[in-house]
């Protein structure tokens, strides 16, 4: 067992320095511990092993390699990172659940989602968080990719942030070629990519390329995304585990509210200018309901 004076926190530095000597399996779990660490008190060996799609045998091995007797006792050592808050919630959810008749399955769903966007909400005061606003703020172009399920949450990201700033687009998928982050000066540009697993292809080789020319990669993914620390630091990974068909998107659009806010904290008073611009553009052009553009639509 690893020795009582030990912290999580050293054992989080400690996974965060080994990432590059772990073989690939020890590679997939360090990297869901260090992106699941609030959660992990949760998890057993088996559990880890089912999602990582690795042995249960590769989890304790990988425990013994950090010093502990199993699984068990490395969590131990993450304890103090563990905080309690997210299950604060249960008897508000025990309680609307059950007024409403709903299953174990539908509970356990909700318990999770709140949970998850409670740790966005912790992750938002991190350095990784503030990094990934200032890139955001302060590039001269911010290329926004999303992938499969996640093209939804990737153009509501670009959309709002175009409300607070100019630069901002989505990656044409349908060139091919990607012209518009490779072809011209990478100075200034930052690329955002939201993906989840199974991840597509698309979004590692841009990944790779982004990172060969010089241009900061921010990725907004899961828990699971081992490959993408080789590429760029400005990873912010939520929980997407719940017992629905689909993996929530809930944590995801979270970051994305939180993100555009700090950006728009970030850049100041001259937001406020362009969204004043905006409404009269809006005003000018197609209105709202009840608004005078409208009447003189006959829409009053």
């Amino acid at each position: 067992m690893a020795d009582e004076t030990d912290t999580s926190h050293d054992l989080l530095q400690r996974l965060e320095d080994s990432l590059d000597g772990f073989t690939p399996a020890e590679r997939t779990i360090a990297n869901f511990i260090l992106t699941n660490r609030g959660g992990i008190a949760f998890e057993t060996a088996n559990s880890i092993a089912d999602k990582l799609e690795v042995s249960a045998i590769t989890v304790g091995r990988f425990s013994r390699k950090m010093g502990y007797r199993h699984f068990k006792d490395l969590k131990a050592g993450l304890r103090t990172t563990m905080s309690g808050v997210p299950w604060l919630v249960g008897d508000q959810v025990t309680e609307f659940v059950g007024a409403r008749g709903e299953s174990n399955r539908t509970k356990r769903s909700l318990e999770l989602e709140l949970a998850g966007i409670i740790e966005v909400y912790g992750l938002a005061e991190t350095e990784t968080w503030k990094d990934v606003v200032a890139l955001l703020a302060h590039s001269r172009h911010v290329h926004v990719a999303g992938f499969q399920t996640e093209r939804g949450v990737a153009i509501t990201l670009a959309h709002l942030l175009q409300y607070a700033r100019d630069g901002v687009s989505i990656v044409d998928m349908t060139a091919g070629n990607y012209h518009e982050i490779f072809a011209g000066d990478p100075e200034g540009r930052c690329l955002v990519l939201v993906d989840m697993r199974r991840y597509s292809e698309q979004a590692y080789d841009l990944a790779a390329r982004a990172n060969h020319g010089g241009i900061p990669v921010v990725m907004l993914t899961d828990k699971f995304c081992d490959w993408i620390r080789k590429f760029t630091s400005h990873i912010i990974a939520v929980s997407t585990e719940v017992e629905l068909f689909w993996s929530s998107q809930v944590s995801l659009g979270c970051v994305v509210n939180l993100l555009v806010n700090d950006v728009i904290g970030e850049l100041g008073a001259p937001v406020e200018e362009r969204l004043e611009r905006l409404s009269e553009l809006y005003q000018s052009y197609t209105g709202h309901v009840g608004s005078p553009a409208a009447r003189r639509a006959g829409k009053s």
